[in-house]
């Protein structure tokens, strides 16, 4: 079958190629997927590094998450036909083994465009404010504030009456951020900034996917009680918190993955946050946009594409 593969862990640009690869085994139960659409991530960069937490197993087909119609349906249960959405090693690739578990089954009134993009960043934006336990009338921080997952985030803070600052890497980052209100971590004031804004309404939660000093520098404009939820490794570098800036405001510091939240979750109650989803796509509350859309073969002019400075939206490779 026709798939992106690489043979080694490295940079993208550099390692990835278009040619055939053997079709998926189908184990487990697994179904068999015909994919019609794939975003490019930040997660699947990362994996094509040896940077993730899922690592390659060579020669290994990139991608991790996707859409498509079920050629065979394993034990999943679904017809031969069915739209799903799914995130499975392996997706940039003509089909995919996907387990039971893995599948989205996707409404007719709900393109690919936003079909591909379901399954990872709006599930993990739930995700992060179930940890964060706010509430109608919080303020929340949020960190990489132009980022895809904090737009997300903003969405549907703004349905459920919760207030959003972001804190995005500088002034021109800051400008294109869809949060409430937006700041620039370069901004020599920004703590002062901060408090001045949330004066009298200090953030119930920190949604961070940067890490390093910035968390540090934020603690302050907390309040006493507050939880930091860590799901992002942008800055390696150490953050230098002690236990008293901890103790002092009695905050709780976690880390967030997706797949452990998942599997904690009553299957009742994911197919309700989905459906929450599906209707705020149909409403126009949540927009999911795409810049760019390219076929298997020119994965390196959608790599370029995806790196472009101000790009709105993700790349999504196609058929």
């Amino acid at each position: 079958m026709k798939a992106i593969i690489f043979d080694q862990a490295g940079e993208p640009g550099s390692v990835l190629r278009f040619g055939e690869a053997p079709g998926p085994a189908s184990e487990d139960g697994a179904a068999l997927v015909d994919v019609t659409a794939r975003p490019l991530q930040p997660a699947d960069m990362a994996f094509i590094r040896g940077r993730y937490r899922l690592q390659p197993i060579f020669p290994q087909v990139a991608g991790l998450e996707g859409a498509g119609s079920i050629v065979d349906p394993g034990a999943s249960g679904l017809p031969v036909g069915t739209r799903v959405a799914f995130r499975a090693a392996g997706s940039w690739a003509a089909h995919v083994a996907v387990l039971p578990e893995r599948l989205i089954v996707v409404p007719d009134d709900i393109p690919d465009d936003d079909a591909c993009q379901i399954s990872l960043n709006p599930l993990t934006a739930l995700g992060l404010l179930d940890s964060a336990r706010v509430a109608p009338g919080d303020t929340i921080l949020i960190t990489a504030a132009a980022s895809t997952v904090a737009g997300i985030i903003a969405a549907i803070c703004r349905v459920r009456g919760i207030s959003t600052i972001g804190i995005a890497r500088n002034a021109t980052s800051a400008a294109r951020a869809t949060t409430d209100t937006a700041l620039a971590a370069d901004d020599p004031d920004l703590l002062a900034k901060l408090q001045g804004l949330t004066r009298g309404a200090a953030p119930a939660a920190l949604l961070d996917s940067v890490g390093g000093p910035l968390v540090a520098t934020l603690m302050p404009a907390l309040q006493p009680g507050a939880r930091i939820i860590a799901y992002g490794v942008m800055d390696p570098s150490p953050a230098a918190v002690t236990n008293a800036a901890l103790i002092y405001q009695n905050l709780t510091w976690i880390g967030f993955g997706i797949d452990r939240w998942l599997a904690a979750l009553p299957t009742a109650q994911h197919a309700a946050l989905v459906a929450q989803l599906f209707a705020m796509l149909r409403d126009g509350s949540l927009h999911l946009p795409v810049a760019a859309r390219f076929p298997l073969d020119r994965i390196h002019d959608a790599l370029g594409a995806d790196a472009a400075a101000g790009r709105n939206g993700k790349v999504v490779l196609t058929t």
